[in-house]
C-alpha cells in the first residue's frame, strides 16, 4: 500500500509540470498553498551544510539577535529556549539550531498559519512552505493589528452624499479613466468597506507579521536557514513574459503599462524602476535621432571648423532642455499611478538596521567616512590627471577615433568604480544608520556621488582644465611653438596659418626681483596640425575627449550588457549541477523534474552587489550612462544613438533577469524614485552647466575669446536655461489638476467615514447646566419709546426729501 502511495505521488509530480518561456527546463509545479518559503539546511551527515558538533559561542546573545524584534512578546521567546540558557557555556550547533527551529515553528503555530514541507531533489535541504490564505480571520487579524493600508471598496462611495464641491455616489476618475479609491487602515469591524486582499497583500502582511517576532535575515546570516523568499507564481511570471518580453511587443512597450504588470508581482519599488527605465528609453529617442542625423551629415558632408562647432553649439540648448524636462515628465506621468496605488513618498513601515549600535551616535563615524571619501577622490583625481597628462604628451598629434590611452582610461574608470563599489558599504556602516532606509539612501547618495564624479571628471579635465594645466610659455612665439609642435618651422607656413596659430597664444607679464618681463604662452588646447591650421580647426583637446568619450561609452555599455547576460548562464549552470548530482547518486529520482520552488531557491538574491541585481547599482548604471549623454553628448552626438539601442536591450534583459535569474524579492512599497529623484535632479543641473560651458569655453568661436567674455556668456546663458527650466516646472506642475482634485475628494470621503464611525461618541455622557445664559433679543426689557422716536425720525426724514 505504501508503494502504491509513492507511485501515485510520483505520477502526480510528473503530471503537474509547466514550461515557462525563459531559458529554463520543464519544472514541477509545487507552489500550491504557498505564500512564503523558508529553506532549512540539513546537517553534514545528511548531505547538508550544518556542522553538528561545532560549538556556538555566546548562544543566548546570538539567539536574541533573532528573536528580539518589534514585538514585546517576542522577547519572551528566548525564555522558552530549552538548550540555550546563557552565554557562559557554548552549545553544540545541532542543539542550537534545533532550539531556534522549534521556537520558529511555535511562532507559526501561535499565529494560526498553515505550513507544509518537502525535501530538495538531492535531500540536502528542507523546504518549509508557509501559507497565509487571502480570505479568513487570520489575515484580517494580522492586517488590523499591523494597521495595514487597503483600498476602499467602490460600494463605500455610494453612501457618500454630494457636498459642494465634492460629488457623491461614486469615486472620481482621473484623466486616464481610472477610478481612484482612497486608502485607509484595515479594520475587522469595517471589513466590508475594503476590497479583498490580493496575493501581494498576503505576502506583505506575512512578512510584516513574522518580522514582529523573528528576524529571518539574522537566521540566514547565522546559517539556520539557507534562504527565504516569497512564493513564486508561474502564472504571473508567464503573464509578465507575454506582456513585456514577447517579440511582438518590443517596439510598443509602454513604460507605465509595464510598471502595472511588474507591480502586481514584484511591488512598487521595482515597478517604478522598470517604468523609469522604459521612460528613459523613450526619452532617449530625441537625442538618439539627433545623433543619427549628425552622424549621417558628418559622413556625407565634410564638416570641419566653424560648421562643426556651430552645429555642436546649437545642440547644447536642446540637449539642456531635454535633460531638464526628462525627469519632470516622468514625475508628472507617475503622479496618477502613485495615487491609484496609494503609495506615499515615505514607506509607512521602516525596518530597523540590524547593525545599528544604540551605544554610538555615529558622529565620529560620519567624520571618518567623509575623510575616507575625500582621500579616495583625491587619489583617483591624481591618477586620472597623470594619465590624461601622459595622453596629452604622447598623442598630441593624433586624430584617431579610438586611442590606446582612451582604453586605459576606460579601464581605470571602471576599476575605480569597482573599488568604490566595495568600499562604499564599509564607509556608510561607520555612520551607524538607525533604519535600513536611512542606510540604503546614504549608500545610494555616497556611491552615486563619487562614481558620477569619477566617470565625468576625465571629460571635464580634457574640456576645461587641459587648456590651463598644459599651457606652455617661452621668451618668443618661435621658442614656445617648437615646444608645442614637434618639428615646427615657421618658414614652412604662410602668414594666414601663423595668424591662426597666434590666436591660440597670449602674452604673460612676469615679475622677478623687481624686474619685469614678458612671456609668450600657448594654450593647452591647440590645432594638432600646425602646417594646415586655421582659427576654427579642431583642437587636440577636442580629439582627445571625443576618443575618450566614444571609447568609454562603448566599453561601459558592452560591459554592462555582459554583466546582465552572464547571470543567466550562471543560473542555468546551477540547475544543471543539481541534475548531475541526482543522476550520479542513483537515487531513482532522476526522472523527476526540477520543481519551481527549488529553482527559485537557486536563483540570485536581489541584494547589493549580487548577480541578481540590486536597486542601488541598477539605478547607478542608468545614472552614469544618462550623465555622460546629458553632460557631454553634444561633443559626440552619436553616443546618444548608441545609448538608445543599448538601453532598449538592457530594459528587456533586466525584465528577463527579474523573472528567471533573480530570486523573487519581497514586494516593498515605494512612491517613485525615492533618493534617486534628487540624484537625477543634480545630474540635470550639472548637465545645464556643462553644456553652457562647452558653448562658452570649448567650442569655436568662444574658445578664442578672453576669459571675461567667456565668463559673461556662461553666466547669462546658464541663468537663462535655468530660468527656462523653472518656467517649465511652473507652467507644467508635477501634480496634474485631476490628481489634486481627487486627493481632496478622497480626504473628504475618509473624513465622512470617520465622522460616521465616531457619531455615537459625539454626544458626551454628562450634560452641563447653562440656565444662567440669556441670549434674548431684549434682555434688559427696554420700552418702545426709542422705537417710536426712531419711527418719527424716519417720517420727518422722509418729509424733507423732495
Amino acid at each position: 500500500m505504501e508503494q502504491g502511495l509513492q507511485m501515485r505521488e510520483r505520477f502526480h509530480a510528473l503530471s503537474c509540470r509547466t514550461h515557462l518561456s525563459g531559458f529554463i527546463p520543464t519544472l514541477q509545479v509545487d507552489t500550491q498553498g504557498c505564500t512564503m518559503v523558508v529553506v532549512f539546511p540539513r546537517c553534514t551527515a545528511a548531505g547538508g551544510t550544518v556542522p553538528r558538533h561545532e560549538l556556538v559561542d555566546k548562544p543566548l546573545t546570538r539567539a536574541k539577535r533573532i528573536f528580539h524584534t518589534f514585538s514585546c512578546d517576542s522577547k519572551s521567546t528566548c525564555e522558552r529556549l530549552k538548550h540555550i540558557k546563557s552565554d557562559d557555556e557554548a552549545v553544540r550547533m545541532e542543539l542550537y539550531q534545533q532550539d531556534i527551529r522549534d521556537r520558529f515553528i511555535e511562532i507559526l503555530t501561535e499565529s494560526g498559519l498553515e505550513a507544509s514541507q518537502f525535501a530538495s531533489i538531492d535531500h540536502d535541504e528542507d523546504f518549509l512552505k508557509i501559507h497565509l490564505p487571502e480570505r479568513g480571520p487570520t489575515i484580517e487579524f494580522m492586517a488590523d493589528t499591523l494597521h495595514y493600508l487597503m483600498p476602499l471598496d467602490k460600494s463605500v462611495y455610494k453612501g457618500i452624499e454630494a457636498h459642494h464641491p465634492y460629488p457623491g455616489g461614486h469615486p472620481l476618475p482621473n484623466n486616464d479613466s481610472q477610478d481612484v479609491l482612497a486608502y485607509a487602515e484595515f479594520s475587522r469591524k469595517e471589513k466590508n468597506n475594503f476590497q479583498d486582499f490580493r496575493s501581494i497583500d498576503s505576502v506583505r502582511i506575512l512578512s510584516f507579521w513574522l518580522h514582529e517576532w523573528v528576524s529571518l535575515d539574522e537566521m540566514e546570516r547565522q546559517g539556520v536557514v539557507s534562504c527565504h523568499f516569497p512564493c513564486p507564481d508561474q502564472i504571473e511570471t508567464q503573464k509578465i513574459h507575454d506582456e513585456l518580453l514577447s517579440a511582438r511587443k518590443w517596439l510598443t512597450l509602454s513604460p507605465h503599462h509595464s510598471a502595472v504588470y511588474i507591480r502586481e508581482y514584484f511591488g512598487e519599488e521595482i515597478a517604478f524602476f522598470i517604468g523609469f527605465l522604459g521612460h528613459l528609453c523613450r526619452s532617449f529617442f530625441f537625442p538618439g535621432v539627433v545623433g543619427l542625423l549628425f552622424l549621417m551629415v558628418t559622413l556625407t558632408i565634410t564638416m570641419e571648423g566653424h560648421r562643426l562647432d556651430g552645429l555642436r553649439t546649437f545642440l547644447c540648448v536642446p540637449l539642456s532642455v531635454w535633460a531638464a524636462s526628462t525627469l519632470h515628465m516622468f514625475e508628472r506621468k507617475t503622479a496618477r499611478i502613485k495615487q491609484v496605488w496609494g503609495v506615499n513618498e515615505r514607506e509607512a513601515r521602516e525596518m530597523p538596521n540590524p547593525d545599528w549600535d544604540p551605544d554610538h551616535t555615529g558622529e565620529c563615524g560620519k567624520v571618518l567616512s567623509s575623510f575616507i571619501t575625500v582621500c579616495f577622490i583625491a587619489i583617483y583625481v591624481a591618477v586620472i590627471s597623470a594619465l590624461l597628462a601622459w595622453q596629452f604628451q604622447s598623442v598630441r598629434e593624433s586624430k584617431a577615433v579610438f586611442q590606446g590611452t582612451s582604453l586605459i582610461l576606460s579601464i581605470l574608470i571602471k576599476a575605480g568604480g569597482l573599488a568604490w563599489r566595495y568600499l562604499a558599504p564599509l564607509v556608510v556602516s561607520l555612520e551607524n544608520r538607525r533604519t535600513l532606509k536611512g542606510y540604503d539612501d546614504q549608500l545610494a547618495f555616497l556611491l552615486s556621488g563619487v562614481k558620477l564624479l569619477m566617470t565625468n571628471f576625465p571629460f571635464f579635465y580634457s574640456c576645461f582644465l587641459t587648456n590651463l594645466v598644459e599651457t606652455q610659455c617661452g621668451q618668443s612665439f618661435q621658442e614656445v611653438a617648437s615646444k608645442v609642435w614637434i618639428g615646427y618651422n615657421e618658414s614652412l607656413i604662410d602668414s594666414s596659418v601663423k595668424e591662426a596659430l597666434l590666436k591660440y597664444s597670449f602674452t604673460w607679464e612676469t615679475r622677478f626681483r623687481s624686474e619685469y618681463g614678458t612671456s609668450v604662452c600657448i594654450n593647452g588646447c591647440f590645432p594638432p596640425d600646425w602646417q594646415h591650421a586655421r582659427a576654427d580647426s579642431r583642437t587636440n583637446c577636442d580629439y582627445d575627449v571625443s576618443a575618450n568619450l566614444l571609447t568609454y561609452f562603448v566599453f561601459m555599455l558592452v560591459l554592462d550588457t555582459l554583466f546582465l547576460i552572464w547571470p543567466i548562464v550562471m543560473a542555468r549552470w546551477e540547475m544543471h549541477k543539481e541534475y548531475r548530482k541526482v543522476q550520479d547518486s542513483d537515487s531513482g529520482e532522476s526522472d523527476l523534474p526540477y520543481s519551481i520552488l527549488q529553482w527559485e531557491a537557486k536563483k540570485f538574491r536581489y541584494i547589493y552587489d549580487s548577480w541578481g541585481g540590486d536597486r542601488v547599482n541598477d539605478f547607478l548604471d542608468l545614472a552614469v550612462a544618462y550623465s555622460v549623454v546629458a553632460c557631454w553628448g553634444c561633443i559626440v552626438p552619436p553616443i546618444a544613438t548608441l545609448a538608445l539601442i543599448v538601453l532598449f536591450i538592457c530594459l528587456h534583459l533586466r525584465i528577463y533577469r527579474m523573472l528567471y535569474v533573480t530570486r523573487r524579492p519581497y514586494p516593498h512599497a515605494s512612491a517613485g524614485l525615492g533618493i534617486w529623484k534628487s540624484i537625477f535632479l543634480y545630474i540635470n543641473k550639472t548637465a545645464v552647466a556643462c553644456n553652457v560651458a562647452l558653448a562658452a569655453i570649448f567650442f569655436y568661436p568662444m574658445r578664442l575669446q578672453g576669459p571675461g567674455e567667456q565668463l559673461i556668456l556662461f553666466i547669462v546663458a546658464e541663468h537663462a536655461l535655468l530660468l527656462l527650466q523653472e518656467a517649465v516646472y511652473f507652467f507644467i506642475p508635477e501634480e496634474p489638476s485631476d490628481v489634486i482634485s481627487i486627493k481632496y475628494f478622497n480626504r473628504h470621503v475618509l473624513a465622512v467615514l470617520q465622522r460616521r464611525r465616531d457619531q455615537e461618541n459625539l454626544i458626551p455622557l454628562q450634560k452641563s447646566v447653562l440656565n444662567h445664559i440669556d441670549l434674548t433679543l431684549n434682555p434688559d426689557g427696554l420700552n418702545s419709546e426709542c422705537s417710536d422716536d426712531s419711527s418719527e425720525g424716519s417720517q420727518t426724514a422722509r418729509s424733507l426729501l423732495p
